[in-house]
């Protein structure tokens, strides 16, 4: 099948049937990591890539261009008039639903031993600042330093920053004041942040170590909101044991 001279790498799956023509637009490997990035809320090529941070650049263009020839987003000219914005059209906001309850059941049902391939400060620290309440920090310019003790130096330390009513993170030292230090080792974060155990948890048992000003320790679990999925049961009995042989 070729749609606007995009040509999809999977093979047809030769059937009418609408299951199988939806899943030859959107079982390619990465295409829905691609779609999850663009429903909550990633417009920029380069965040879209910090979503999706082992996925090349090459492959994300690619991608990119055979949803928009699907008719599932739409590139337009950002509002400031530099640059280039990805969205997701009506076809592709209607799918929402679809990749919230893959997530819910992922969570519910498939979720297993964390191994270090499954670990990536970048993803995690994108997640995080996502779901930052910018409201719970002072008004002043004011940093949060996460610091990972079982990740390379190179990616042991990041900052969410908190500016005018909004968050965002960065890589390298923003030179600010810094409120608050969380010191912590990235499995346990990974694990508080997909609601595995609690940050009051890891907090009195050692695992996660606060330094800073009284007033962001009080409100931390106020403007530190979990995944979405955190609330999300586990109802695997087979990977209860293996959850907290590995985690806790």
């Amino acid at each position: 099948m070729v749609v606007g001279g995009i040509v999809p790498t999977m093979n047809g799956y030769g059937q009418f049937c609408p299951v199988a023509k939806a899943a030859e637009i959107l079982t390619e490997r990465w295409t829905l990591l691609v779609l999850r990035e663009l429903l909550f809320g990633s417009r920029r090529f380069n965040d879209l890539r910090k979503g999706v941070p082992l996925m090349s650049p090459t492959l994300l263009s690619k991608r990119l261009r055979f949803l928009q020839a699907m008719g599932v987003i739409e590139k337009r000219r950002a509002p400031s008039g530099k640059g280039w914005e990805y969205r997701p059209t009506n076809a592709g906001k209607e799918l929402g639903p679809v990749v919230e309850m893959l997530g819910v059941w992922g969570q519910r049902w498939v979720r297993s031993r964390l191994t270090p391939d499954d670990l990536d400060p970048g993803l995690l620290m994108w997640d995080i600042r996502r779901r930052v309440d910018p409201q719970q920090f002072p008004s002043r310019r004011i940093a949060v330093q996460f610091e990972f003790s079982d990740v390379p130096q190179a990616k042991r330390r990041w900052w969410l920053v908190s500016e005018k009513g909004g968050v965002d993170f960065c890589v390298t030292d923003p030179g600010l004041e810094v409120g608050l230090y969380i010191l912590t080792d990235l499995r346990t974060m990974t694990a508080v942040w997909m609601g595995d155990i609690s940050l009051k948890h890891a907090v009195e048992s050692g695992r996660v170590d606060l330094e800073g000003a009284l007033e962001l320790k009080r409100t931390l679990r106020s403007w530190l909101q979990l995944s979405t999925l955190a609330g999300v049961p586990n109802q695997n009995p087979a990977r209860k044991l293996s959850l907290g042989a590995t985690i806790l």
